[in-house]
């Protein structure tokens, strides 16, 4: 082909080849470092969640549109396998990365890229919400191998918090004054957390409008009706609820209240002091939640439908890692 440029004719030559577009079977070739600092887990992790989702049997069959003139809901035709999609679901969670970041990375277009992530975060969702009763270690099953932190607390079944992820300002004027929160200063939805004594995700509710009481946030959850009776629950001084556990012949594990005295005994400052050794753990687990980063800064209107999927599917995650409560190595060895 001839063009003119510059007053001379000159010659251009058109080449074509085809762009390179992400894939997982490109980045399970990284070092296993780099894929976890992309997605937050190693390639073999990856796999056995795929497997625990159903496989290319159950996810090749997602649906992912609905149209509104019939009931009739269509599949995704391309290039991108289960795994791609799952490997983007994770990417965008992990990294926080915007779909117009996706489209460009993964040759798709915007919309499409937001019905995947859509799609899979609310199935992965759903899926681990199946498991939330076996999640809940009873205490028989924790006693075997209870990590030396919690020797004291025989019957500790689970440690719970409460934690808030800052969301935008809702445009109903009822949802902005009801998420709104005094101590924060800004809008946030509320949870309840609770791990296990090995530190593994035991219950995570509902996302509650921020400015909810610790104490509702207890009964509206539900919580209590997972426990039984002699079952141990720390938590902190926050959480007003003695006569819940008493109800329940629940023993309740919270520091020790000054009231009106001037110091406390010395008892009281080594068991406040141990509570405080082993509760941390619960802190630790919610900030694992908030490095991914989708969840961590800011929520916005647009997610907030699923709010509660995007934060429970984080929480379930964290369960794919490490353990981080060391285990004492030589109850381990007898074992």
């Amino acid at each position: 082909m001839w063009v003119k440029e510059m007053g001379k004719a000159t010659r251009s030559i058109g080449i074509q080849c085809t762009r390179s577009y992400l894939c997982y079977e490109k980045c399970k070739q990284l070092p296993e470092e780099e894929f976890r600092f992309y997605t937050g887990r190693t390639q073999e992790v990856f796999e056995l969640l795929h497997e625990l989702l159903g496989g290319d049997e159950v996810c090749a069959n997602l649906k992912y549109d609905f149209k509104k003139k019939t009931p009739k809901r269509t599949q995704f035709q391309g290039d991108l396998s289960p795994k791609d999609k799952l490997f983007m679901t994770l990417l965008r969670l992990r990294r926080g990365i915007t779909l117009n970041d996706l489209k460009i990375i993964f040759q798709i277009s915007e919309s499409r890229a937001s019905k995947i992530c859509y799609t899979w975060i609310r199935f992965m969702s759903l899926e681990f919400k199946k498991l939330e009763k076996l999640m809940f270690v009873s205490r028989e099953n924790q006693d075997r191998r209870r990590p030396k932190c919690f020797k004291d607390f025989k019957n500790l079944r689970v440690i719970i918090d409460a934690t808030e992820f800052r969301i935008q300002k809702p445009t109903n004027q009822q949802q902005s004054s009801n998420s709104f929160t005094d101590y924060k200063s800004y809008h946030t939805i509320k949870f309840l957390v609770g791990i296990s004594c090995f530190g593994g995700l035991s219950f995570i509710t509902e996302g509650f409008e921020g400015s909810i009481s610790d104490r509702k946030l207890i009964e509206d959850s539900a919580f209590m009706d997972y426990l039984e009776p002699h079952d141990g629950v720390m938590s902190d001084k926050g959480f007003d609820m003695e006569d819940k556990c008493d109800e329940r012949e629940v023993d309740l594990y919270i520091p020790s209240f000054l009231g009106r005295r001037s110091a406390f005994t010395g008892r009281e400052l080594i068991y406040s002091r141990a509570i405080a050794v082993s509760r941390i753990f619960v802190e630790v687990f919610i900030g694992k939640i908030k490095e991914f980063r989708l969840v961590r800064f800011l929520i916005t209107n647009s997610m907030l439908p699923v709010a509660s999927d995007l934060v429970r599917v984080c929480a379930f995650l964290v369960n794919f890692q490490k353990p981080f409560i060391p285990i004492d190595e030589e109850e381990t060895r007898e074992l």
